[in-house]
């Protein structure tokens, strides 16, 4: 959450999803391995950072340079796990004094 308490409507422009790797717990791994329908180990060979592990988190993986799980609607980013995200993401609040979200309105051809 931002200090200055400013937030904007997200612009769907995929960058905070391009620029970060998402962090997710257990709780996470198994919430979205039900929603896929995958085992424990397809989790970790299909989407999990192999680069880089944590006791308490591990990172999803990014596949040309993005999430793996971002995708493109009419233009408009979209996740393809929405009703299952991690935290992390579901926690995210766009705001214009974000570099990804000032770097997504340059990128729209749009000014705050």
């Amino acid at each position: 959450m931002q200090d200055n308490n400013e937030t904007m409507e997200c612009l769907r422009c995929g960058t905070c999803c391009t620029m970060h790797q998402a962090f997710v717990t257990g709780e996470d791994i198994e919430r979205i391995s039900a929603y896929l329908g995958i085992t424990s180990d397809e989790w970790q060979r299909e989407y999990d950072d192999p680069r880089w592990q944590h006791s308490q988190y591990n990172l999803i993986r990014h596949v040309k340079g993005a999430c793996v799980f971002l995708t493109y609607e009419g233009g408009a980013a979209a996740c393809t796990i929405q009703p299952v995200k991690p935290k992390c993401c579901r926690d995210w609040e766009p705001a214009p004094d974000r570099k990804e979200c000032r770097m997504g309105l340059e990128n729209a051809g749009k000014k705050l």
